[in-house]
């Protein structure tokens, strides 16, 4: 019997099918994810848009026309706004409602002296406490350190008692200090920090000792500097944490003083008290004034979050 011969012609025909099939099911993979993460997105923006929209729909749309969300039957309004930041109420308002009185620029400026402060002071107590695991030998450091990384699987939750119980005993249950101090002990942020660190070359660390340098000279102008990228990631971190806590607030001040409230204390009272049709878009504009400064800087930074993220992985 004669055996059937491939010619170079078949053979490369054969592989430019097989070529365009692998290429072809790769497009269909790439369609099939895209309409996937576009599902997905939508999904998750959502709630975003029926807040936005929502707030900008008066208490005549949301009491007898509740339905026409994006698309409101007496236009589209600032009236949430004005009573969210100014108390006041249209004309013809219902009455018992119009008692309201938000002290939101109290809750505002709390927040921000929580979110920033706090942040600023954290980034200086765990990077100075990254340097020393980093760059200054000590005796047990290592088990310090694993004893540390260990404490990270403790729930929150679990310790929000024993930091109540160490702020009224340093006597600051009344000061706005209360929302920071006990943020100050996090571990992920210095370790996050840790790990950037060590990608500094030690030769340059010894060499600036050589050179001279003490301990907190090489802190500030070599170690500073060369990681302010895994700091802004780290900041901006526990800026998004200090500004959306609820928690911790609502445990220290509760009801007792609302011009010691936070913006999200202030927000969870409004809506709790929202039970009304014509209040509930003061409540989703409360959301969106809460949402602006986060969803701001996060659109300025991702680049650099991106970027910190990547770099503290890698070493060098």
């Amino acid at each position: 019997m004669a055996q059937n011969k491939v010619t170079s012609e078949q053979f490369i025909g054969f592989k430019k099918r097989e070529a365009a099939g692998v290429k072809k099911r790769a497009e269909v993979g790439k369609i099939v994810s895209f309409i996937i993460l576009a599902a997905f997105c939508i999904i998750w923006v959502m709630p975003f848009f029926i807040m936005f929209f929502g707030s900008l729909r008066g208490h005549i749309d949301t009491t007898f026309y509740p339905k026409e969300l994006f698309y409101p039957h007496s236009g589209y309004t600032l009236e949430n706004y004005k009573i969210l930041l100014f108390q006041e109420y249209p004309p013809d308002f219902p009455q018992h409602n119009t008692t309201q009185e938000y002290a939101i620029g109290h809750w505002f400026m709390n927040t921000c002296f929580s979110a920033i402060g706090g942040t600023l002071l954290y980034l200086l107590v765990a990077s100075l406490a990254a340097y020393t695991f980093v760059f200054i030998d000590f005796k047990f450091h290592n088990v310090l350190f694993a004893i540390l990384v260990a404490s990270m699987v403790v729930p929150g939750a679990a310790t929000s008692v024993g930091n109540q119980s160490l702020v009224y005993a340093m006597g600051l249950n009344k000061s706005i200090l209360a929302l920071i101090i006990p943020g100050l002990g996090g571990i992920y942020g210095m370790y996050l920090i840790k790990t950037f660190f060590e990608s500094i070359p030690k030769d340059l660390i010894e060499s600036a000792r050589m050179d001279g340098y003490n301990n907190w000279e090489i802190y500030l102008k070599i170690v500073l500097p060369l990681g302010k990228t895994v700091l802004f990631v780290q900041g901006l971190f526990g800026f998004m944490g200090g500004w959306n806590d609820l928690v911790w607030p609502q445990m220290l001040f509760g009801t007792q003083d609302s011009k010691k409230w936070t913006l999200q204390v202030g927000m969870a009272y409004i809506i709790n008290n929202s039970k009304t049709a014509n209040l509930i878009g003061s409540a989703l504009a409360g959301g969106v004034v809460c949402l602006v400064p986060v969803l701001a800087m996060y659109i300025v930074a991702q680049d650099k979050i991106i970027d910190g993220m990547a770099g503290a992985g890698i070493k060098r």
